[in-house]
């Protein structure tokens, strides 16, 4: 069974830089913490506090390490919907490589598209908090989350994102140098 979630782990590192040819490892991460089963945020002392967690990149003290619970680890591989929390970790990661977590991946994603991005993520955002969005409302957060989970249903449903959410996709679609749907738009 270990072999099966150092498996699922993988994919979900290697499903947001499938297109970057030249990429070696994401050098922000040295470990990945499994739990059985999801967590409270109160063990690591996060602002999540007695919220029960599925993920998490580290800082501080728990800087380069990511936590997963291996419940919604395996989960989010055999559900197939917008969801998918080793995707969405390693989504944070990505964003991280700039020194900041902020939904802004500038190592990624670099001008023209850095204000199309703030524009369209603050946009989608007030979509989402007034219920007008299928974008999980996780997403609607904080621009950090909104990369994260944007990004996971990028992955998990590209049709359905390009459908429904066409700028996001095709901002999505340069960012991770993808075209998931197949329809040979991309950078």
């Amino acid at each position: 069974m270990y072999s099966l979630y150092r498996l699922l782990i993988a994919a979900s590192a290697v499903i947001p830089i499938f297109g970057f040819p030249d990429w070696t490892h994401y050098s922000n991460l040295s470990e990945v913490l499994l739990y059985p089963n999801n967590f409270n945020g109160d063990t690591f002392n996060t602002q999540r506090g007695k919220r029960q967690v599925l993920g998490m990149v580290g800082w501080s003290y728990m800087n380069g390490k990511m936590i997963l619970s291996k419940t919604a680890l395996r989960q989010a591989f055999l559900q197939g919907g917008k969801s998918n929390v080793g995707i969405h970790e390693f989504i944070h990661l990505l964003d991280k490589l700039d020194g900041a977590v902020d939904g802004v991946p500038e190592y990624l994603l670099q001008d023209p598209y850095l204000t199309p991005w703030l524009h369209l993520i603050h946009v989608e955002m007030q979509k989402i908090r007034a219920g007008k969005s299928d974008i999980p409302a996780y997403g609607g957060t904080s621009e950090t989350e909104f990369l994260a989970v944007a990004g996971e249903y990028f992955f998990q449903r590209p049709e359905r994102l390009q459908k429904r959410h066409p700028e996001v996709y095709r901002l999505m679609e340069i960012l991770f140098l993808q075209d998931p749907d197949g329809d040979g738009i991309g950078r």
